[in-house]
């Protein structure tokens, strides 16, 4: 007779092996299944230390959150950026960094949600780490009034399928980027604010050693920036331009003064002092304690008299006398005809004049000046307006006012004094459908086309020819001619094409005296 105990032991026993091997098989499976899931990693040794980043298996990599500055906190808020102190090991490369500090407007809430002073990163996408010839290199200046936006703001992904080596810079904003302050510049030796624009140098300083590690040339860099990122754009073209940190700038949606009035060192440190009086503090230790939450709520109820409206506060240039040392007017008053090469492009419809309809008499007498009673019939504020070849497709009265003095009369004076020796130039009005501030974008990273029928003509095949070249033109494209102070040449895109004209805005730009 069977014992029935040895028989449940042997069915028990006898089973082990192959549970053993089908849980040793599943173990197995899900181990070759996670390798193949998870993104392949490569490594870049820089002069910091080695940096991980994701391999794109073509010979390509994505570097995220790469520091190119000590992080300015503590005792090194309000002051230049500072080196980054070198690792051991090897760094992780393959996360997004947080946004730079800023307030939430809405549009950039997932920015504000993940802001923090610690912010001093880049990214960076390479097609090739080790190409036959080095490559062409754009360094990419984020908008929002130079008060919110981060480096995540474009798609770096087709530009650098072009054979581009992508990098889009952080820097400090509002308050904690652009404020002076009398016991800040008693502390640095007579200058102080512009530490935003100083981050974006640093960034540079830091592409021109170490973007050879990645694939990149660094006498073949072009920076680009759209709306305060354009503005930023202009103002290092004019200021760094004996640096030799970069080689073309395309400014889209801003120029070097956006159309406003420059504010002075001591106008800024005016504003320095009520930021103290807002955070009851009274010196600069009890200043950098401050918490950031109410510095930021602080920076909301800062006003200047200058503008028609506190959201334009950070768009207005600052004349530190250390990073921008003379007013942009000033500027551009010698520019050599060997400067880089400087694109200027706005769309039909931008921003409406800031604070609205109720602000245009003051913006007008702001911009025009003596010739404000030309300007008032120009635009119908008399009563009596001037007849406009298609004023309605311009928007409405505040938005056509806002384009003419912040983006199109504007980018139209700074090129005609850039190019006033033949320092190469080049205008254009993007007139897509539908017109607004940012409609551009998509156009220039995306790829996408003025017209399904050809695929081939469109805002980003002008891009990749300048910032390889240097010149928009290229085979298979409409000429896009030189700017001239004489022709005042640009090119007007739409979904019918690319329209060589002259004269950008006509006779109201005439009258326009602001940068």
């Amino acid at each position: 007779m069977r014992n029935p105990s040895f028989h449940r032991a042997s069915r028990v026993v006898g089973s082990r092996p192959r549970r053993l091997r089908g849980l040793l098989f599943g173990l197995a499976l899900l181990t070759s299944l996670s390798a193949l899931a998870a993104p392949a990693k490569v490594t870049v040794t820089t002069g910091n230390g080695k940096l991980a980043g994701e391999s794109d298996g073509k010979g390509g990599a994505v570097f995220l959150g790469i520091p190119f500055a000590a992080p300015p906190t503590g005792a090194r808020r309000w002051r230049a950026p500072q080196d980054v102190a070198a690792w051991s090991g090897v760094r992780d490369a393959t996360h997004a960094p947080s946004a730079c500090a800023q307030n939430d407007y809405g549009w950039n809430k997932a920015d504000a949600m993940h802001s923090s002073e610690d912010c001093l990163y880049l990214n960076l996408n390479t097609p090739n780490l080790h190409p036959s010839q080095p490559l062409p290199v754009l360094v990419w200046i984020h908008g929002g009034s130079n008060r919110a936006g981060s480096a995540a703001d474009i798609d770096r992904i087709k530009l650098a399928h072009a054979g581009i080596v992508v990098v889009s810079v952080q820097y400090r904003l509002g308050v904690l980027g652009f404020i002076s302050l009398p016991a800040l510049s008693a502390e640095q030796g007579g200058h102080s604010g512009n530490y935003g624009l100083m981050d974006q140098l640093a960034a540079l300083k830091w592409v021109h050693r170490e973007i050879g590690r990645f694939g990149g040339d660094p006498r073949r860099v072009t920076i680009a920036g759209q709306s305060a990122g354009g503005m930023d754009v202009g103002l290092l073209t004019l200021e760094a331009r004996d640096q030799q940190l970069f080689a073309g700038a395309w400014a889209t949606g801003g120029t070097p003064a956006f159309g406003q009035p420059v504010r002075s060192l001591a106008q800024n440190e005016a504003l320095g002092t009520q930021l103290e009086q807002r955070l009851h503090v009274n010196d600069l230790k009890q200043l950098r304690d401050a918490p950031l939450k109410a510095l930021l709520a602080a920076d909301l109820q800062l006003h200047s008299d200058a503008i028609t409206d506190d959201s334009y506060l950070w768009l207005q240039a600052v004349v530190d006398g250390r990073v921008v040392t003379q007013s942009p007017a000033s500027s551009l008053a010698d520019v050599p005809a060997t400067a880089i090469p400087y694109v200027l492009s706005s769309n039909r419809i931008e921003l409406q004049v800031p604070g609205g309809s109720a602000k245009i008499e003051r913006r007008l007498h702001q911009v025009f000046g003596a010739h404000y009673t030309a300007a008032a019939k120009h635009y119908g504020v008399d009563g009596q307006a001037e007849a406009v070849t298609d004023a309605a497709s311009l928007g409405t009265l505040a938005e056509r006012i806002g384009t003419d003095t912040d983006f199109r009369c504007a980018g139209n004076h700074v090129l005609a004094r850039y190019a006033a020796h033949g320092a190469p130039a080049w205008r254009a009005q993007f007139s897509f459908e539908p017109s607004h501030h940012s409609a551009e974008l998509p156009y220039l990273y995306e790829g996408t086309p003025l017209n399904a029928a050809r695929p081939t003509v469109s805002p980003q095949a002008y891009f990749i020819n300048f910032i390889k070249t240097g010149d928009p033109n290229g085979a298979g494209l409409p000429s896009w001619p030189r700017f001239t102070p004489a022709t005042g040449a640009y090119v007007d895109m739409d979904a019918a094409g690319v329209h060589a004209r002259t004269h950008l805005g006509g006779t109201i730009c005439d009258l326009f005296d602001g940068v």
